[in-house]
Order: C-alpha cells, then sequence, then structure tokens
C-alpha cells in the first residue's frame, strides 16, 4: 500500500480551497420577466369564450346574432422583499487570510441563500399537485429509470395533450434536473425516436434531447441545497428532484398571451442587489447586504404539465 510521507504543512494553500457553489439555476429562465412600477397591482386576464363556435349564418331581414366577445378579469401580484446581512467584525478580517476574502466570501453566500431561495420556491411551486392539477404519477416499472418497461414517449405525448387541452396551446419548454435529463439521453426509446437505436454511446446531446421531447428550449437544472438540519450530517440533494415539467412560456411578457406565469419585478432592479456599508459600531466593521424583490407568480397553472417522480 502506498503511503504519502513529507512535511506537514500548515499554511493555508493561497490559491485553492473547497466550496460547493450550485450552478445550474433555471428560476430565473422558465418564467418571462414582467416589469412593474407599482408593487401591488393587477394582471389582466380574458376568458375563453372567443374561442367558443357560434352560429353565424344571416340572411333576409333577420337580425344579426349580438355576442359579448370578451370577458374580462384580473389576477393580482404582490412584490416581496427577500434580503440577507451580514456583521463583518475587526476580528473577521484580522484573522483570516488567502485562499480566504472575507467580504467576498461573505457575498457569495449570502448570493447564494438568497438565489437558492428563489429556486427552491419555484420548484416546490411548480411540483405541489394542488397548484398544477395537470399532472400524473411513475412508480414501479413506469418510472423511466426501468428502461425495458417504461413509455416515455407515451407519456410525453399524454403530456403535450394535456397541456393543449387545457390552455390551447402545445408547450414550448421543458424544465427538469439533471439526474432526470441523463436517464432520458440514454433510454432506448429516446434514441430509437431520432433513429439511433442504441448506438449513441454518449447519449442523446442537448439540441438532440430537445428534439425528442418536441420543444424548442429544454432547461436542465443542477442546483442542490443541502437537506441536513444541524447537528445532523449534510445531506445534498437536486432542488428540482425527479419530476419533469412541460410548460407554455413566452421569451417575454406581452399582451395577450398564454403563459405559465411571470417573475414579476421592480422596472429597472437587478436581482440579488449588493450593498456595503461601514456601521457607526462596532468601529472598523463592514455590513454586506444582499436583497431581491419579486414574486413568482403563477397565473396560469393550466399551462404546465407535471411528471411526477419520473425516475427512481
Amino acid at each position: 500500500m502506498k503511503t504519502q510521507s513529507g512535511a506537514l504543512v500548515e499554511k493555508l494553500l493561497t490559491n485553492v480551497s473547497n466550496q460547493l457553489i450550485p450552478e445550474g439555476y433555471i428560476s430565473e429562465l422558465i418564467l418571462p420577466v414582467l416589469n412593474v412600477v407599482q408593487t401591488t397591482g393587477l394582471i389582466g386576464k380574458y376568458s375563453n369564450d372567443h374561442l367558443r363556435i357560434i352560429d353565424t349564418t344571416v340572411g333576409g331581414k333577420g337580425l344579426y346574432p349580438t355576442v359579448n366577445t370578451t370577458v374580462r378579469s384580473s389576477t393580482s401580484y404582490k412584490l416581496t422583499d427577500h434580503a440577507l446581512k451580514e456583521l463583518l467584525v475587526e476580528d473577521d478580517y484580522d484573522n483570516v487570510e488567502k485562499p480566504y476574502d472575507v467580504e467576498e466570501d461573505s457575498t457569495v453566500a449570502l448570493t447564494t441563500h438568497l438565489w437558492l431561495e428563489k429556486e427552491k420556491g419555484l420548484a416546490d411551486a411548480v411540483a405541489d399537485t394542488g397548484i398544477i392539477t395537470n399532472n400524473t404519477t411513475l412508480a414501479g416499472g413506469d418510472q423511466w429509470s426501468a428502461y425495458t418497461t417504461s413509455d416515455p414517449l407515451g407519456d410525453l405525448v399524454a403530456a403535450r395533450a394535456a397541456i393543449r387541452g387545457a390552455c390551447g396551446m402545445k408547450p414550448n419548454i421543458a424544465f427538469l434536473d439533471e439526474d432526470v435529463a441523463d436517464v432520458l439521453r440514454f433510454h432506448p426509446q429516446m434514441l430509437d425516436s431520432l433513429g439511433f437505436k442504441e448506438q449513441r454511446p454518449g447519449g442523446l446531446n442537448d439540441k438532440e434531447l430537445s428534439v425528442a421531447l418536441k420543444v424548442p428550449d429544454v432547461y436542465v437544472a443542477q442546483a442542490v441545497f443541502n437537506d441536513g438540519v444541524q447537528p445532523a450530517a449534510d445531506s445534498i440533494k437536486p432542488v428540482w428532484g425527479k419530476h419533469f415539467w412541460y410548460a407554455v412560456s413566452p421569451k417575454s411578457a406581452a399582451r395577450r398571451q398564454q403563459s405559465l406565469g411571470y417573475r414579476v419585478q421592480k422596472a429597472g432592479q437587478k436581482s440579488r442587489q449588493v450593498f456595503k456599508s461601514n456601521p457607526d459600531e462596532p468601529v472598523g466593521s463592514t455590513k454586506i447586504i444582499v436583497k431581491d424583490k419579486y414574486q413568482q407568480l403563477l397565473s396560469n397553472p393550466d399551462c404546465a404539465y407535471l411528471i411526477e417522480n419520473a425516475i427512481a
């Protein structure tokens, strides 16, 4: 057995450090941004009455039929403040050396907290079958990780049809966690649908996965969170779980459109603003604040379909 020998070095390496920073956030990609001036207000909504088939035949001296063409309603929104701060005192600066950086470390941690809250908040909302009522749950041999018995193509056809039947439009995006995507990339049905059979050593690439799912945009999430409660050990889990979603979600907010929802935010205000100040006490201290203001509004859940527990 090989052993390592040499002098023990207690000095920290100045260019290396270990920290898990989640990547692959998709919460700010799924919903189009709706910039507003007021922090509360209403979003206009039309009914589907204009899609009803009406006999418009007229003749002779008969009166033209009269209809009410438009039924209007509204959905309310309310922006919510999200913020965290950390107070850095002289001891923090005095006792920290490279590769650590007191202010940078604090900013990264605070920003991660806020962004993960936004990511998990949307993931939990769209995974709630009480909200996304167009859904199905897979189990056992029906889960896509069971390659020989599952039928992802059939499940996906049913999902697309369900969205069109609910909101009148076919989905234009799909979103899922990396683990679910990896299963689909190598599923025999998915490979066969593009003519690859099983002769695809690397699985489907991103473009091919999009073609197989029949949507122009596929958002693959990689963000993870620590589900361990102190003092228990860390428990790293994917934010978006083992599910799959289709949705109707335009690139930008506009009038007279169908959309699962909107990321409502104050006009001209960026996400996760960072502020630094020097409070009067303690002397020599610095206060780091990271804040955000938004609402992830699911204004039309009929524009989404959830396949719960798509993989084991």
